[in-house]
């Protein structure tokens, strides 16, 4: 009898892993890929899955994932409910979205993830045809992974929180106090590397294509770097940024919503060898940096949004944050 229930446990973790493995290959295979998480329980999966069947895919995979069955996929993707849409660009997750209920509200989300001015799609076409060996990049994943592991994301300052004030000076050489824009409307401020960092780049200049719509609904936009104020005016100029950057020496206000981590040695030495110098950046030999984040903060001084994450190749995409705005 136990021998019978070992290998009809053994067969199910097998089916599971294959299905598991099935799905990825679907995901790496296809450029663009939708993945819905469902239930058969589920009345939300089971609209969605009504309005799925009238929706043109075109050139969209649309991969099936239920939530009590597939759990090895459930468990990859840290997915804590169904009723959830994940979308995939050449294998790299671009967004993921949560209860839509209408057709045309899934056909906006499809639209909006695979569209060219989608941040997200832009830094994975740019991973795609990355140049840096497998064995370092495997080295700044482990990194990456090793960050997460730490619990930093556990201890940070995120939605329902109260901002944390600051006067830091911008790339013009003033002073921007965040309290002050505060009282004009609310604030979206999103912490980044350095511009010396592609994907930072990349985020700026999203940004700054955007920024009528940000202005539009009332909203400031403020960037925060641990670069020097001289590095600051560099990066405006390379890419046309069209709102303030503010300068956070030795990343004291970071470090303040609990962003901040140090490299280690082994990820010094390639960004050295990659002519990363981060003494010569930010103007100390700390060798820290902040995750990505990015908050919205309402008039009130409370934080409505934020996207927070270790791994400095994901950022806030700016319909996410427009619609956090509203």
């Amino acid at each position: 009898m136990k021998k019978n229930l070992f290998f009809t446990a053994l067969l199910t973790l097998i089916t599971s892993l294959s299905f598991a493995q099935k799905i990825e290959k679907q995901i790496k295979e296809s450029e663009k890929v939708l993945v819905h998480i469902h239930a058969s329980w589920c009345p939300t999966c089971k609209i969605q899955t009504k309005y799925l069947k009238k929706i043109d895919l075109k050139d969209v995979k649309l991969v099936e994932v239920d939530f009590d069955k597939d759990k090895d996929f459930i468990k990859k993707y840290d997915i804590t409910q169904q009723s959830l849409f994940l979308t995939f660009y050449k294998g790299r997750e671009i967004s993921r979205k949560l209860g839509l209920l209408t057709q045309n509200k899934i056909e906006n989300y499809i639209s909006q993830s695979f569209s060219k001015n989608n941040l997200q799609l832009r830094i994975n076409e740019k991973l795609s045809n990355s140049k840096i060996p497998t064995s370092i990049r495997a080295i700044m994943n482990n990194a990456t992974k090793k960050l997460e592991a730490s619990g930093i994301l556990d201890k940070v300052t995120k939605t329902n929180d109260k901002y944390i004030d600051f006067s830091l000076e911008n790339q013009k050489g003033e002073k921007t106090i965040l309290s002050k824009e505060l009282e004009h409307g609310p604030v979206v401020l999103t912490f980044y590397r350095g511009g010396w960092c592609p994907y930072c780049n990349l985020q700026l200049k999203a940004y700054s294509e955007r920024i009528e719509d940000f202005k539009n609904k009332g909203a400031k936009l403020i960037a925060v770097t641990p670069d020097k104020l001289t590095e600051l005016k560099k990066t405006t100029k390379k890419n046309d940024v069209k709102f303030t950057i503010v300068s956070d020496p030795n990343n004291k206000i970071a470090r303040k919503y609990g962003l901040v981590f140090q490299l280690e040695e082994e990820l010094k030495n390639i960004y050295l060898k990659f002519g990363l110098d981060l003494e010569k950046s930010q103007g100390n030999d700390s060798w820290e940096l902040p995750i990505p984040a990015t908050y919205v903060i309402n008039k009130n001084g409370k934080i409505v949004y934020s996207f927070l994450n270790t791994d400095y190749t994901r950022r806030a995409n700016v319909d996410e944050i427009l619609e956090a705005i509203e």
